[in-house]
């Protein structure tokens, strides 16, 4: 695999050589704490940014907007460096947990965009809209992830009964 500016980035942000996280055992630690604290503010930023730009209303959209890209920006490079790395980031199986922890993340930015509209034109329908095209859409979503998840466990039971 051919080193690319992402991956001297991650590299150097890791810090193998344990100048600021110590040996490989404190390093883990670091990480599993650096973990729980990305994903609590994966959470805790767009559920603020939600409850912001309902009270605030229209002065707060552009700034939020920005925080809020701000923090996809990482989940993405997050998502890339994993895949990157051949990890399968579609899940076999849809938990409960999985489900509900997947709502709790996702719902905020479609709230904050239902949120957006309705700041900029209260009296107007396009926030209505785009909270009956936000549910729809999201339902189709999961139901897509959920049916490629049972196809995909589907392809590997026919894989592992040829063998």
């Amino acid at each position: 695999m051919t080193t690319t500016l992402f991956d001297r980035v991650i590299q150097w942000n890791l810090d193998r050589d344990g100048d600021m996280y110590g040996d490989e055992r404190e390093r883990f630690r670091w990480y599993e704490g650096m973990s729980a604290a990305a994903s609590m503010q994966w959470l805790a930023v767009p559920w603020a940014a939600v409850v912001l730009v309902w009270t605030l209303g229209r002065s707060s959209v552009i700034p939020l907007a920005v925080v809020l890209v701000a923090l996809m920006i990482p989940m993405l490079l997050c998502t890339a460096y994993v895949r990157r790395r051949q990890v399968e980031t579609l899940p076999r199986f849809w938990s409960a947990k999985r489900v509900f922890w997947g709502l709790i993340g996702g719902i905020p930015y479609a709230v904050f965009m239902v949120g957006a509209l309705h700041a900029y034109d209260p009296q107007g329908s396009t926030w209505k809209g785009a909270a009956l095209g936000t549910v729809l859409g999201g339902a189709i979503s999961l139901g897509i992830q959920v049916a490629t998840s049972r196809r995909r466990r589907r392809l590997e039971a026919l894989a592992v009964d040829e063998d």
